[in-house]
């Protein structure tokens, strides 16, 4: 415990304690929620995937700088949400043509597990009906089995993502996206409509808590808490426990949900300080609390691996933090780019974990950046630094002044990434004459 044992009671100790594994345990289950209760707002003004629950909507531009709904977006393509409820119908997903456009529209459950994704992998490009129902519910008759997508939760939440090609292309993304269209949604769940934002963040945190967990359950391969919650008095749908407990129990409730966010943001840091980090269970996370929470935390969304591998770097090859005080190269010898299928690329965010604002307006590069510039041996040399190269745009991703760090995306990854064969070159430091 961070404070000292003399001067907390044997109750609030003991509540710290127990209490703690559920801020991990449920922080991704808030996290969702919240991100649903911004993006689905009645009072809330239409734009960047907000918009009425059950529905589609979509940006019109790839992300900037400006755009804060969620951390570490990519902005090579275009995002549109959607959040629905399934209830005892099924939801219809309909996919209109689509003639080599890469796009996915990833589908997580309540918890942030991405249990499928519809793409050009398994839709015709002609297009296609998808059909979404509940694991516990009955098979629809009528329906092709094949087009059916069990989810774990009711509440479930739609990330599509369009390739964009800049802002020429962005008219052609937008219609893509536009006909990709859900029916028979049921509401806005009660645990989101309610919920509680009274600025006490621990307060809070477990109000909310009760309230998900009673509505939204917790799916059969996921981490199941709710006897540690019934140990702490906590039931279900007892929003009132927390105001009816001792100030005692209160206080280790804070001491837990101060620790337990900090224990996150310790690993949302590469503590290895390797070079480079990537999961090949990425999106999946069964019973891997931890992860779960804070992919959560640093990458909301993320695509399952097989879709997308997600390499962070936040040291360079000597182990120092990246830092725009410095310049750095990054280096892909010839034959040796990112092995992926579809794209890749480098995107860079500042301590906040959102895009950095920059005078290029550039946020990321990478095999479909304009202009990329080849060494004769044809190896490629990315510029990472705060200010402008001396030898041009073309291949200067630009830093801020402060620390930041490095997502490199690979779109449909090959074997040989997802078997650990493909080694990501270090980010090097430009040494200071």
């Amino acid at each position: 415990m961070n404070t000292n044992s003399q001067n907390i009671s044997p109750q609030t100790a003991v509540t710290a304690a127990m209490a703690k594994p559920l801020v991990l345990w449920g922080y991704p289950l808030l996290e969702v929620l919240r991100t649903c209760q911004v993006q689905s707002n009645p009072q809330a003004t239409p734009a960047f995937g907000r918009g009425p629950f059950g529905m589609f909507q979509g940006s019109d531009r790839p992300w900037t700088h400006e755009d804060r709904d969620i951390v570490t977006p990519s902005c090579d393509l275009l995002y549109y949400n959607a959040w629905i409820w399934i209830g005892s119908s099924p939801v219809r997903l309909h996919i209109p043509p689509n003639h080599g456009r890469y796009y996915v529209v990833q589908l997580l459950d309540a918890w942030s597990e991405n249990f499928h994704n519809v793409g050009l992998r398994n839709t015709p490009p002609e297009g296609t009906e998808w059909w979404l129902i509940h694991t516990e519910d009955p098979m629809p008759e009528g329906i092709d089995p094949a087009h059916v997508v069990r989810c774990p939760t009711r509440l479930v939440w739609l990330l599509g993502r369009a390739l964009v090609g800049g802002v020429s292309d962005a008219p052609d993304a937008r219609a893509f996206a536009d006909g990709v269209r859900l029916e028979g949604s049921g509401p806005r769940p009660l645990c989101v409509s309610l919920w509680q934002d009274s600025g006490n963040a621990s307060q809070d945190f477990f109000a909310n808590l009760i309230q998900a967990v009673d509505e939204i359950g917790v799916p059969s391969g996921a981490s199941d808490l709710r006897p540690l919650m019934r140990s702490l008095r906590l039931p279900p749908g007892g929003l009132d426990a927390l105001e009816r407990s001792s100030e005692r129990v209160r206080e280790g409730l804070r001491q837990a949900h101060t620790e337990g966010m900090h224990l996150i943001e310790q690993h949302i840091v590469n503590l290895t300080r390797k070079p480079w980090t990537w999961s090949p269970h990425l999106g999946v996370w069964g019973d891997n609390i931890l992860m779960r929470a804070t992919v959560a935390m640093k990458g909301l969304g993320a695509l399952s691996a097989t879709e997308t591998i997600y390499a962070q770097a936040d040291f360079d090859a000597d182990s120092e933090p990246l830092d725009g005080q410095h310049g750095y190269t990054l280096r892909f010898e010839n034959g040796q780019m990112p092995p992926a299928d579809a794209f890749w690329s480098v995107s860079l965010y500042g301590e906040d974990r959102y895009f950095a604002a920059n005078p290029l307006g550039r946020y990321a590069i990478g095999d479909r950046t304009t202009g990329l510039r080849l060494s004769q041996d044809n190896s490629l040399t990315l510029q990472i630094q705060n200010e402008r190269p001396a030898e041009g745009d073309a291949n200067w991703l630009p830093a801020p002044t402060g620390r930041f760090y490095l997502i490199l995306r690979l779109y449909h990854p090959r074997e040989e990434m997802l078997k650990g064969r493909y080694a990501l070159p270090p980010v090097q430091r430009i040494k200071e004459r």
